[in-house]
């Protein structure tokens, strides 16, 4: 195969992100490379929340400038991406949920993104399926919503080719080939594609790129999944989504029906190992346990949608996200190889993240720094780790666990 200056691994949604915000910086010569379809795993299993602001800060930034892309990727590409800009509940009931809440609030309004607290009527009217206790707090976000992950994804890809980025979808890359501790290209099925500079961008496979290398990325492939229910008159298209800390919940609305996706106690986490090329054909949850994790939130959910029991739950989706132990992504340089950069460990925020995520990396590739905060997302944090360990793996069960709160 050709050379390039740069190969980007993996067509998700980060690694088509990075691949747009290279060439709209000038990089020549940047080759996207995915060995299946383009947003055929986590991309393309997630729930598309977007918020604007959360617990945390860095991520925060990356997040409005995915809201930013919105416009411009539409402009470029002629398409529409269809953001729902629905908005978004936040519900606090237990004292420390309510503490945090209230400084997510108090930031909102410091930073200038719409926040108010809403009472009991304003609940009823917008969201007639769901009930909180009298002392909750309750905090709605006007400006979030939800996207199509899957469209996104297209669009960063789409808008690459535009601005002079090739993307191959169909080619599988075996191995990153270095010298002397410096990356000098990537080895794929059809050959061998010379490059000084990779990105790795290869969601919950990343390991299997990067440990070769001496590189163990702390993250573990974990069960991320949502049910839907059937269309009913108290569910709309125009509601909010709907994040309650307590219960460990969130909801949207989906196409007349209600979107609820769980976390659970124990997150289901897999060794990266014997992830197969196709997601497709794995397992994520075994058959005829779809509901499990659902009966074991019952009483959680139901204290706030007590018409769980009556609801017609007819489809159930499961993918992969990659969690770190603290919940925050890993983004940057590799200090052990010389030219190898890496975008993952998504915990479950990539879609929103991503426009900032592939704005950052692009930055500190082309820059040698960034205008983002990355520290908080340093490869390195966790000091030598085990990834396929059990002990590790629970730790990332448990940040999968806290992701509402």
């Amino acid at each position: 195969m050709a050379k390039a200056s740069l190969v980007v691994i993996g067509g998700g949604i980060l690694g088509c992100s990075i691949a747009y915000h290279l060439a709209k910086r000038g990089v020549d010569d940047v080759l996207l490379l995915e060995r299946r379809d383009l947003a055929t795993a986590s991309s393309s299993q997630a729930a598309g929340l977007m918020f604007k602001i959360s617990s945390k800060p860095a991520v925060d930034h990356l997040s409005r400038r995915t809201f930013e892309l919105f416009s411009e990727l539409e402009e470029i590409t002629g398409e529409a991406l269809d953001f729902k800009a629905v908005g978004s509940l936040r519900v606090a009931e237990s004292e420390a949920n309510k503490a945090s809440l209230l400084k997510t609030l108090n930031r909102a309004r410091e930073e200038g993104t719409s926040a108010e607290m809403v009472d009991r009527n304003w609940r009823s009217e917008k969201l007639p399926w769901f009930t909180a206790g009298d002392d909750a707090l309750t905090v709605y976000f006007k400006e979030e919503g939800y996207i199509d992950p899957y469209r996104l994804t297209r669009a960063y890809a789409k808008a690459a080719r535009l601005s002079g980025a090739t993307v191959k979808a169909g080619i599988a890359v075996l191995g990153i080939r270095m010298a002397n501790g410096v990356v000098t290209g990537v080895e794929t099925d059809q050959g061998v594609v010379p490059c000084d500079r990779v990105v790795v961008a290869g969601g919950s496979w990343s390991n299997n790129l990067t440990l070769p290398l001496g590189i163990a990325l702390p993250m573990v492939p974990t069960r991320s999944h949502f049910w839907i229910a059937a269309p009913e008159p108290d569910f709309g298209d125009h509601q909010p989504m709907m994040i309650h800390a307590d219960a460990g919940a969130y909801t949207r609305p989906e196409v007349g029906g209600l979107l609820l996706g769980v976390q659970e106690a124990r997150s289901r986490t897999f060794d990266y190992r014997i992830l197969p090329e196709d997601i497709s054909s794995f397992a994520v949850t075994d058959e005829g346990d779809e509901w499990d994790a659902l009966i074991e939130a019952e009483q959680r959910v139901s204290g706030f949608f007590p018409g769980l029991g009556a609801a017609r739950f007819e489809h159930y989706m499961a993918g992969l996200s990659a969690y770190t132990p603290d919940g925050h992504f890993l983004l940057g340089a590799a200090k052990a190889v010389e030219g190898l950069f890496v975008a993952a460990g998504c915990c479950g925020s990539g879609v929103m993240a991503s426009g900032g995520i592939g704005d950052a990396l692009a930055e500190l590739i082309t820059e040698g720094k960034s205008g983002y905060d990355l520290m908080p997302f340093d490869l390195q944090r966790f000091g030598a780790v085990e990834p396929a360990s059990e002990a590790f793996q629970l730790l990332c069960a448990n940040a999968r666990a806290r992701k509402a709160k």
